[in-house]
């Protein structure tokens, strides 16, 4: 009869750590809206504010809508002093970070030369 309530505490125990092991688990970044955005812009579209920027942690294309009013920041090129820039004062080749919103489904682009790129918006 003594062995019952050890066995039983046991089984709480490893009860407890499992489910704590189970909430502290990561999240997988695909589940959050937001995200920043670090890489190298390839085209600038004044017109239709739009970058198209390599992401340098991966091996995808990111076809950036920026709003108006919006700001990003240059972390290497002509205007990386600025501590907000705008899209008139990002050129081809910068280094940018960008805090980007995910839209509701993700949308492809395709561009010219057939790649394909994935659409978000600038800012949060």
């Amino acid at each position: 009869m003594k062995r019952m309530p050890s066995v039983i505490a046991m089984a709480v125990i490893s009860v407890l750590a499992f489910s704590s092991l189970a909430i502290s688990a990561p999240k997988p970044d695909r589940g959050s809206k937001h995200f920043t955005l670090d890489g190298r812009v390839i085209r600038v579209d004044q017109k239709a504010r739009t970058l198209l920027v390599d992401d340098k942690s991966s091996d995808k294309l990111y076809l950036v809508k920026v709003p108006d009013g919006k700001t990003f920041k240059i972390t290497f090129g002509l205007q990386m002093h600025l501590a907000q820039a705008d899209i008139s004062q990002v050129h081809r080749n910068d280094r940018v970070r960008i805090e980007c919103k995910r839209l509701a489904s993700e949308h492809l682009a395709r561009l010219e030369d057939g790649r394909q790129a994935i659409v978000v918006i600038a800012g949060r």
